[in-house]
C-alpha cells in the first residue's frame, strides 16, 4: 500500500446529487486554504478514478489497509482519455503553433463553453 497515493485534507461534503445512472455526485469543499503543493497534487487527480474515504477524525494509515485496486480492462480508455487522445491527433495534423497542452486547454474551453451555452438560465 505504500506505493499508493493517499492524502487527507480537512473538508466537508457540501452537496449530494443523484445521477441518471443511479450513481451519486459528491461536492466536497476544503474547509481551509491548502498549501500550493497539496493543491497541485489534488489538481493532478482530477478525472482520475480512485476511492473516496471520509472520516470525521484523522485517518491513520492502518485504517486504510485492504482498499481494493481499481482495475480498468486492459486496452480500455476512459472517455476523457479518449477525448485527450483525439485532440492530440487533431493537434498533430494542424500547424502546431501551440504546445499540445495549450491546444488541449483551448479546445476544452471551447467544449465547456459550448455546453454552458446550452444550459437553461
Amino acid at each position: 500500500m505504500n506505493d499508493k497515493l493517499i492524502f487527507q485534507v480537512p473538508a466537508e461534503i457540501c452537496k449530494v446529487e443523484t445521477l441518471a445512472d443511479k450513481t451519486l455526485r459528491l461536492r466536497v469543499d476544503t474547509t481551509m486554504e491548502l498549501p500550493p503543493e497539496q493543491e497541485a497534487l489534488i489538481m493532478q487527480l482530477r478525472n482520475k478514478q480512485g476511492y473516496f474515504v471520509y472520516s470525521e477524525q484523522d485517518i491513520k494509515q492502518d485504517d486504510l489497509q485492504g482498499l481494493p485496486d481499481i482495475e480498468t480492462p486492459k486496452g480500455v480508455k476512459t472517455p476523457s482519455q479518449r477525448l485527450r487522445a483525439v485532440l492530440y491527433l487533431f493537434w498533430k495534423q494542424g500547424t502546431q503553433v501551440q504546445t499540445p497542452e495549450q491546444f488541449y486547454d483551448r479546445e476544452m474551453e471551447k467544449i465547456i463553453d459550448h455546453f454552458k451555452g446550452k444550459l437553461n438560465p
